[in-house]
């Protein structure tokens, strides 16, 4: 499921930060544009792991954008396999 996360830009000394509002408090970082999206699915897992909560559906890109702590940064769409977050959901296939 695609989730939207804010990225505070890095620089030479510093990794790209990430915040995963969907998810309060969730957070990581990489050296690399490429890492980020395994870096929040890692994060998501253990923000997740001894919890017991509801998983949240995705808040719209145009809702988050509007909010005051969310400036000076970049958005960037991740696909978050929630089938690892939930121990709960399970993939069935039946052809």
């Amino acid at each position: 499921m695609l989730y939207s996360v804010y990225v505070h830009l890095g620089d030479a000394q510093h990794a790209h930060g990430v915040t995963i509002p969907d998810f309060p408090g969730c957070f990581s970082a990489a050296d690399d544009w490429a890492e980020l999206p395994a870096q929040v699915q890692e994060a998501v897992e253990v923000y997740c792991e001894d919890e017991d909560l509801i998983i949240p559906p995705p808040t719209s890109l145009e809702e988050l954008a509007t909010r005051s702590e969310h400036l000076g940064g970049l958005w960037l769409l991740v696909d978050i396999h929630l089938e690892r977050v939930d121990p709960k959901a399970v993939r069935l296939n039946i052809s």
